[in-house]
């Protein structure tokens, strides 16, 4: 028969030094994906340790908060995250986020079984965000999404710079730029709004420093046309971004 699903309630918190929050959702996400889990809900601070004094995360009856004392160049972060992954691969994930986290406090709680059509949703979408990368973005968009009941199926975050010659984004670890894309899902096609959905992403993507935000639904017909419409609206930025090494100029925010 079909091995079972679970919810598992992970929890990451301490200090570490990387190059920005979105690192740590990149380090999630590619655990996600080794052990073929699919992210229901999350949420996550990260500060500099020089400023954090004591802070804490509260979400999911959980609360979780970073040991106070650190050096000065490393972050301190409080994760927790909802998963549901097959009941074969608990430990697998378990040993997988102790690796990827070695300096991090990492728990994962069993939780009771998951409904199997979580992993087979009806109703599907990339989102694509491109920007100057900030604390606290993906964090704020993770909110929208629960607020929306979508949860999210794949995140990939990579971060980079601005080739001034070719205006051109090239990978970078460290970067000031990102692009995140995050496979998302509606839990309940019955109560899904897609305009609500497109509108709140929209809103609060402009609002934590996103530029160039793209949100396609695999129902769309049209899915190639707007991915290039994307990659044209991100070169246009990138364009304007580049300018300002030589001279200031105002950026538009732009959203497909």
């Amino acid at each position: 028969g079909a091995v079972p699903l679970r919810q598992a309630l992970i929890t990451l918190s301490g200090h570490t030094q990387v190059s920005s929050d979105n690192a740590i959702w990149n380090g999630i996400a590619q655990v996600m994906k080794e052990a073929n889990a699919n992210i229901e809900d999350a949420t996550g601070t990260t500060v500099s340790s020089a400023q954090a004094g004591t802070f804490s995360v509260n979400a999911f009856n959980t609360r979780i908060a970073p040991f106070a004392k650190s050096e000065n160049d490393e972050l301190a972060v409080a994760f927790l995250l909802k998963a549901v992954v097959r009941q074969d691969n608990l430990s697998k994930m378990s040993d997988l986020f102790h690796t990827r986290f070695p300096g991090l406090v990492c728990t994962v709680t069993l939780g009771e079984a998951a409904v199997r059509r979580h992993l087979v949703p009806e109703v599907t979408g990339v989102i694509r965000l491109f920007g100057v990368d900030q604390v606290g973005q993906l964090a704020r968009i993770s909110e929208v999404l629960r607020s929306c009941r979508m949860t999210i199926l794949n995140l990939y975050v990579t971060t980079g710079i601005c080739d001034v010659e070719t205006c051109e984004f090239v990978w970078r670890e460290g970067g000031p730029l990102s692009e995140n894309v995050i496979t998302v899902a509606a839990t309940d096609r019955a109560t899904f709004d897609e305009e609500t959905f497109r509108f709140e992403i929209t809103t609060a993507s402009k609002e934590v420093g996103y530029e160039v935000t793209s949100i396609i639904m695999e129902s769309e017909h049209q899915r190639a046309k707007q991915l290039a419409r994307y990659y044209l609206l991100r070169k246009k930025f990138m364009t304007e971004f580049a300018s300002e090494f030589s001279s200031p100029c105002s950026k538009t925010v732009w959203s497909i």
